[in-house]
């Protein structure tokens, strides 16, 4: 079985045949997929998108405040996240914490604000023994620096570090989030860290509608096309792609708590 553990499946882009995405996801041996929040809009349509979870695939929602969605006021929204985040809250079941993290690609302007949202996020999230989905784009080091001191469980979505921030990361416990861009050409480097460190702290994930593997590169990527990435981890790791997805779907199973 295959897991995607990030795929914004609520996404405009999906709208027109979003129940055929999810049709082509099973039938390509999808049986996950998480879905990470990003701010307020999309939290709103998770409800709707995770009552059409099945016995066939299963729709496993975080909750977090993406870091280019941290404005003055952040904690308003949060405080209201965490309400949601509760054992005892009466809507949906969170599965975890996230996407939470820092963007220095996209937003400098606000830094001090994501610094401040993404550790208060972290800290709910061991609170609540929840693990987290970090951003950490063009801001890997600033992460790994600030919780040096601050052990959780989680994941670094599309990871794209080096090796030694990779074993300092699976050091910790914690997890690469693989997708397409690992089939790039221009991603040899990402290619020889997993050959590397082979599949013990690697989870599978799309980031659809973003970063559709070769070759689809440029289409709208969705969880289906994880095939690709399983053939490509299967061949660095010396193991056929079913291998490699399924040992990815019992690290997701392990970091997120989720029986097999």
């Amino acid at each position: 079985m295959l897991t995607d553990t990030h795929c914004h499946l609520y996404a405009d882009a999906f709208d027109e045949d979003r129940s055929e995405v999810m049709r082509r996801a099973v039938a390509a041996g999808v049986g996950r997929i998480f879905l990470p929040n990003v701010d307020l809009e999309s939290w709103n349509k998770l409800p709707d998108l995770v009552a059409q979870s099945s016995t066939e695939l299963g729709l496993y929602p975080m909750l977090g405040i993406h870091p280019c969605s941290v404005e003055e006021g952040w904690l308003d929204l949060w405080d209201q996240m965490k309400l949601a985040l509760s054992p005892n809250a009466l809507s949906l079941k969170f599965v975890g914490v996230g996407e939470i993290g820092i963007d220095l690609y996209w937003r400098q302007d606000n830094l001090a604000l994501q610094q401040e949202a993404f550790l208060t996020q972290v800290h709910e999230a061991n609170r609540l023994d929840l693990p987290v989905c970090i951003h950490s784009r063009d801001s890997l080091e600033l992460i790994l620096e600030l919780t040096k001191d601050l052990p959780f469980r989680g994941v670094y979505h599309c990871y794209g570090g080096t090796l030694e921030q990779a074993e300092v990361i699976m050091e910790r416990g914690q997890y690469l989030g693989i997708g397409g861009t690992v089939t790039f050409k221009a991603n040899q480097g990402l290619r020889d860290v997993l050959k590397r460190v082979g599949p013990d702290h690697v989870v599978m994930e799309t980031d659809a509608p973003y970063l559709a593997p070769v070759p689809h590169r440029g289409q709208r990527n969705e969880p289906a096309m994880m095939a690709q990435v399983a053939q490509c981890l299967g061949d660095l790791w010396g193991m056929s792609a079913e291998e490699a997805g399924d040992r990815c779907t019992r690290n997701a199973a392990d970091l997120w708590r989720i029986p097999l």
